[in-house]
């Protein structure tokens, strides 16, 4: 598959085992350099994307337990987070950081919302360590605005005890559209009751977009070229996709709650022990740390199974242009890119380091998905559009539309 700008290789910077808030505050993690003076106990205001595992909350836990300032977070639903943040900079009433989707930074950086960190980011003897994908989105003309927070990779995930009770190898996820498919089917009917053998969120154009993007990008047909000045959806590849949905929905081996499902019950079924094959992300695994059944993670296939990739994503974390506190504002940025965050909890939670220098770390190396999941980071794909919130995670944009109409409608 050709390589362009958003194709990132990156090596391995996932974290095993996870922890919750209340055993974060028991441990006690490496000091971490800080800005000097800049941690006096003033209060700072942030605002972040709610997700399934919750990171950012997370992260500002620890933050918040281990220096004077304090960050009041706000989690906004996706769905209306540009909304929120594009009223708010209309009346200058932005929060001092802006936790953001990274396919939405680029949009923000050329309104001027974010503040230039260039000079702050150039400091850092790790710069180079730092996830590509998130610093090219928040950066504009030479400059940066933003530093990665959160890391994620889309991936599909398969229950290993439905593929043993329906007879398939539990070691031996599917690779191609076919097998996806054949597996689905077969553990519907062999382990039945309220088993599905597939499961997708079907009212959720991000979620879509998160996992399907993964497809066509491992057949080489990345969505969106040209410097995301044009759409490829146009092609085999993509109407492959829509079959596949399309066939495991006619045929009863997705759940009739996933029409609905506009992503807010997205995990549900799966964590549950009762879909057996389930494309979803990285995020994910911290969910399962507590499952009661084995499961396992591969890349998300093209169709005929060539190679694998996924959509490389998560959040990037920004000052805004309107800040009164741009230095205790940085310090939270500094100490979120330290090793005392990005190991001691961000690896230590079960979620993605941003910074590949720390990728041996001993909960990285732990864990055999974590691994896996580290070959959709080596072919992942981050798309970069000032139109992607109005194109694809827009539930009334075009894209859902396109992929509803076709599931659901068999219209093309």
């Amino acid at each position: 598959m050709n390589s362009s700008p958003r194709r990132r290789n990156l090596v391995a910077v996932l974290a095993a085992t996870t922890a919750t808030l209340a055993l974060l505050a028991g441990c006690a993690p490496a000091e971490a350099p800080t800005s000097d003076g800049a941690d006096n106990g003033t209060t700072l205001t942030m605002w972040a994307r709610n997700t399934s595992n919750n990171l950012a909350q997370v992260i500002v836990f620890e933050y918040n337990r281990t220096h004077e300032n304090q960050i009041e977070l706000t989690t906004l639903p996706n769905d209306t987070y540009q909304q929120k943040v594009a009223a708010a900079a209309a009346t200058g009433s932005l929060p001092d950081l802006l936790a953001a989707d990274v396919v939405y930074s680029p949009n923000y950086v050329e309104q001027g919302l974010f503040l230039d960190i260039t000079e702050r980011l150039e400091a850092e003897p790790f710069l180079a360590d730092l996830s590509p994908a998130h610093l090219e989105a928040a950066s504009f003309e030479g400059r940066n605005y933003g530093a990665p927070f959160i890391l994620d990779s889309s991936l599909m995930h398969y229950n290993k005890d439905l593929f043993e009770a329906a007879g398939l190898d539990p070691e031996a996820p599917p690779t191609d559209f076919d097998e996806i498919y054949d597996y689905a089917k077969t553990i519907q009917e062999e382990v039945g009751g309220d088993t599905y053998g597939f499961y997708f969120a079907g009212n959720c154009a991000g979620c879509f977009a998160y996992t399907m993007f993964g497809y066509l990008a491992a057949a080489g047909e990345e969505p969106f070229q040209d410097d995301g000045r044009t759409a490829n959806f146009d092609n085999d590849a993509m109407r492959e996709v829509l079959d596949l949905y399309k066939k495991l929905w006619d045929d009863g081996l997705v759940p009739e709650s996933a029409k609905a499902d506009s992503g807010s019950t997205w995990v549900n079924l799966f964590n549950q022990g009762t879909i057996g094959i389930f494309p979803r992300g990285t995020s994910n695994l911290l969910n399962l740390k507590d499952a009661e059944f084995e499961h396992g993670v591969v890349g998300l296939p093209a169709p005929d199974g060539s190679a694998t990739s996924g959509f490389v994503g998560g959040d990037v974390l920004a000052i805004s242009a309107t800040s009164s506190n741009v230095e205790q504002a940085w310090n939270f940025i500094q100490w979120s890119l330290s090793e005392a965050n990005q190991v001691d909890v961000i690896a230590r939670s079960g979620s993605l380091p941003s910074r590949v220098d720390l990728a041996d770390n001993e909960y990285t190396v732990a864990d055999p998905a974590i691994q896996t999941a580290v070959q959709g980071l080596a072919t992942g794909y981050t798309p970069s559009t000032k139109g992607y919130g109005n194109a694809v995670n827009d539930a009334n944009g075009p894209w859902l539309r396109m992929v509803r109409d076709y599931i659901f409608n068999g219209n093309p």
